[in-house]
């Protein structure tokens, strides 16, 4: 009898926890990037590229301007912050290639962060003589977001 009631106990306790609600985390609206283009403009080495963005966060009804040069072909992560410093724009990867670009955009506190290569039919690239090459999205690029762990 006691090891019946000790079990139903038990049971009990894990039905509840298992059945208690777990907090609702509101899903993040993607991040809206406008104006997005990059530039070739040296014609010798290094090339460098001159990659920005107009962001805005419907998270946080916040607008701001995001912009880094790149040496094409540099190695590394790099971090530079935007106009409001509570954006940061990452290059995980450098540049390699301007017509595939690997870019991530993160809330300076953690709170947020997205990552996405922008290529593709939509972002359209020209070579011309000045600058060497540009490349300009047609549209707004929506960058998906969520929560940083």
């Amino acid at each position: 009898m006691k090891t019946m009631s000790i079990s139903a106990l038990v049971l009990a306790t894990a039905t509840s926890i298992l059945a208690a609600p777990s907090p609702v985390v509101p899903a993040l609206e993607p991040l809206q990037l406008t104006n997005l283009n990059a530039a070739i403009y040296s014609t010798s080495p290094p090339t460098t590229c001159l990659l920005s963005f107009a962001l805005k966060d419907p998270n946080t009804n916040t607008d701001t301007k995001c912009s880094a040069y790149w040496s094409i072909g540099m190695p590394g992560n790099k971090t530079y912050n935007c106009s409001d410093k509570a954006y940061q724009l990452h290059l995980p990867n450098g540049i390699y290639d301007i017509e595939n670009i690997d870019l991530g955009v993160s809330r300076a506190d953690g709170t947020e962060s997205g990552r996405s290569v922008v290529s593709g039919d939509l972002w359209k690239c020209e070579k011309q003589e000045y600058p060497k090459a540009q490349c300009k999205w047609d549209g707004i690029f929506s960058l998906d977001v969520a929560p940083s762990t």
